[in-house]
């Protein structure tokens, strides 16, 4: 056949097809003993059916290099070994056929295959399809277009879709159909391609056309009490039925049917607000450390998506299980022509755990003052006037107050197994929490709400606090308020005391959700590009959100008057590391930074040179509806709540002077125009209440809903503009 402009002498290409296929399944030049699949002729050339029941996931292709391009699909199928056949072509009917392969789907991948094409030409567009033998004659997959990347020195620009957060349980993906009409030369996804969780009611359905009912319960986490149990994935069998599910979304399908994916992974690929292989769904009740279920969540990703990464021994085939977690890594870099340069990162599977523990005792201190007037100065900070607005302490094992310590032992042991602890773990906690020093305004209070219950030979008296009290920085003015909870640990934490606390940390070495040997990395690839626009993309959003709750208009409680960071899962929790990456990128020039996660639609000016745009989900609650959830937990609170919530937009834009731009209450992806002038990207947007209805078949009603930001860097100020 005539040689096209990607293809090399037909031998060699099928022969490195044939090694990526020996890593994933069995090539047609099997061995000969291997009579469970007898050989078949080869398929036709041109036109064959389209059957998407064997085909259930569609196909897609990802991380276009100039020379390669990895090729996904799935084949349903009950048997261990199931025979399909790879077919590339010019053309779009199949007529010209450059690459045709013999391979294995097998049961030990749930049928998924993974084949990289290599040798390519630059910026060559291909189209493929997979077929299959049948009784009723051959069936395709539906036929999938995919591109390799244009040549590091080509000056083209780059057109492509930024996407994060799509929960499928009770959600439909209606802020996807503009893309359609998108001619792209990649996706882009920034993590939470899956949701771990099934029927969560605090946020997805248990019932209709988009949810979820494992198969493999009996593997799964049961979570919640009563009629609001839940599960999440923990199984292999759990996670691979979450990625079957959310791939058969037609519109997902059609998407990744035209365009290469690029993705990275956050937390609910594995487990919310997870760190490492360590979830935290009992908010620190007990260790839910479990290497076993992070494997089982990156075997099913790399499974099912069609990720390239950049380690020696890596093929393009499946992961080994001995390479996952914590060996694998998927940061790495992907170039697009002299313009683009993406730095994909991972700021899950390495980080540390989160700053403040779930189960610290409100009335403990993370510092004392002995420690403060030690490290203030280190800081730059005086130390008389820093304990002066910090909190006063008392010592349970010194008099007077050591004779509180039985009745408190007593009070505390209650409030632990009503927290959910069982007898013996609630008494360990209980002798610790009343034990060395503690904030004297949680003692008050301990002893409070001991005395309106307690019949009265029973109450505590309480010794007046001694007016030279030592003054240290409890939990509790971080903003723990609870025994166990997220909130006061990773939402909703005080920004002065918060602050406090983590200067303090790193001066024992600063926390990162980043591995040293990641920063190492990343500072040395920066370094050594040469793209106009060097684009990071991250998980987790950089972009500060303060809630100030002290202004009038919120009319909050006294002791809610201040100002909060509403989220320390995301760069908030590590501002030092924040800095320090900010510092890093400058170096280098400036970057654009693009991120996820939030919810919520952010466009920041880090610095003179770097850039930040936080995508909206593409489906998932919205920052909005989350907190107004969650602020009617609270009856003594929840006016305040409504307020803040109402007024959410105007309180994240002016928490920090970086944002240009702030929306809470949206869906939306991003589309990105590059060139070297320009990086102009536009963000279509959709009410939150659009999720819920399926509009696929009425694409103009959901725009009709919709509007449509639009923000531009120009590329010799790196200054933001919105218009």
């Amino acid at each position: 056949m005539p040689k096209t402009p990607f293809q090399p002498e037909r031998r060699s290409f099928l022969a490195t097809l044939s090694v990526c296929a020996a890593a994933l399944s069995l090539p047609a030049c099997r061995d000969r003993e291997d009579t469970e699949q007898p050989a078949t002729a080869a398929p036709p050339t041109g036109a064959v059916s389209v059957d998407r029941s064997l085909f259930p996931q569609s196909v897609a292709s990802g991380d276009p290099r100039p020379d390669r391009l990895l090729l996904w699909t799935r084949i349903a199928s009950d048997a261990p070994r199931q025979r399909v056949w790879l077919q590339v072509a010019v053309d779009e009917r199949f007529e010209t056929i450059s690459v045709q392969q013999e391979l294995l789907a097998e049961a030990a991948h749930d049928h998924c295959l993974r084949i990289r094409l290599t040798d390519l030409a630059p910026a060559q567009s291909l189209h493929y399809r997979f077929v299959t033998e049948t009784p009723d004659g051959w069936r395709s997959s539906p036929i999938g277009s995919g591109r390799s990347a244009p040549e590091p020195d080509a000056d083209t620009p780059v057109r492509f879709a930024v996407l994060t957060c799509q929960d499928f349980g009770g959600r439909w993906y209606n802020s996807l159909l503009p893309l359609l009409d998108e001619e792209l030369d990649f996706i882009l996804h920034l993590g939470d391609f899956i949701y771990e969780t099934a029927g969560d009611p605090s946020f997805q359905n248990s019932s209709g056309e988009r949810s979820i009912a494992f198969k493999d319960l009996d593997g799964a986490i049961s979570l919640g009490e009563g009629d609001a149990v839940y599960y999440a994935a923990q199984s292999l069998d759990n996670y691979r039925q979450l990625h079957r599910t959310f791939r058969t979304d037609p519109v997902l399908q059609r998407l990744l049917e035209r365009a290469p994916l690029l993705a990275i992974w956050d937390d609910h690929e594995f487990s919310d607000d997870s760190w490492q292989a360590t979830g935290t769904y009992t908010d620190g009740r007990r260790d839910e450390t479990n290497p076993e279920r992070r494997r089982n969540a990156e075997q099913a990703y790399f499974e099912y998506m069609p990720l390239d990464r950049d380690q020696p021994e890596n093929d393009g085939g499946h992961v080994a299980r001995e390479a996952l977690f914590p060996q694998v890594r998927i940061y790495r870099r992907r170039r697009f022509g002299k313009h683009v340069e993406l730095f994909l990162t991972d700021t899950r599977s390495e980080r540390p755990d989160h700053l403040i523990p779930e189960d610290a005792f409100p009335g403990a201190l993370a510092f004392d003052e002995t420690s403060l007037r030690e490290k203030l100065p280190q800081l730059g900070l005086d130390v008389e006037s820093t304990l002066s607005g910090l909190m006063p302490y008392v010592d349970l094992d010194a008099d007077p107050f050591r004779a509180l310590k039985p009745t408190l032992v007593a009070a505390l042991n209650v409030a632990y197994s009503a927290a959910g602890l069982p007898m013996e773990a609630a008494g360990d906690y209980a002798r610790k929490a009343a034990s060395g020093p503690i904030a004297w305004l949680v003692l008050q209070a301990t002893v409070a709400q001991w005395n309106a219950k307690a019949p009265g030979p029973m109450q505590i008296e309480l010794p007046p606090s001694p007016a030279d009290a030592k003054r240290g920085l409890p939990w509790a003015a971080i903003g723990k308020t609870s025994l166990f909870g997220a909130t006061g640990s990773r939402y909703f934490v005080t920004l002065d005391g918060y602050g406090l606390y983590a200067a303090l940390r790193s001066l024992e070495g600063i926390p990162d959700p980043m591995s040293g040997e990641q920063r190492a990395w990343l500072d040395q690839a920066m370094g050594d590009s040469d793209a106009r626009w060097k684009t990071l993309v991250s998980s987790i959003s950089m972009t500060p959100i303060v809630l100030d709750l002290s202004k009038p208009e919120i009319d909050a409680p006294a002791m809610m008057r201040r100002r909060f960071l509403l989220n320390v899962d995301q760069w908030d929790g590590f501002p030092q590391a924040r800095q320090r990456l900010l510092d890093l990128l400058d170096r280098h020039g400036g970057a654009v930074v693009l991120s996820g996660d939030i919810h919520a639609a952010f466009a920041s000016q880090h610095s003179e040179r770097t850039v930040e745009i936080t995508v909206p989900a593409v489906s998932s609650q919205t920052l909005s509806d989350i907190l107004a959830g969650e602020v009617e937990r609270d009856p003594s609170t929840a006016q305040a709540g409504r307020r803040l919530v109402a007024a959410l937009d105007q309180q994240v834009m002016e928490g920090s002077p970086v944002l240009r731009h702030a929306e809470t209450r949206v869906h939306g992806v991003g589309i990105a125009e590059v060139d070297g002038t320009r990086f102009d990207i536009r963000v279509p947007t959709l009410p939150s209440s659009m999720c819920r209805e399926r509009f696929y078949d009425e694409p103009e009603k959901a725009a009709a809903q919709g509007s449509t930001h639009r923000f531009s860097i120009d590329a010799e100020t790196r200054t933001l503009q919105k218009s």
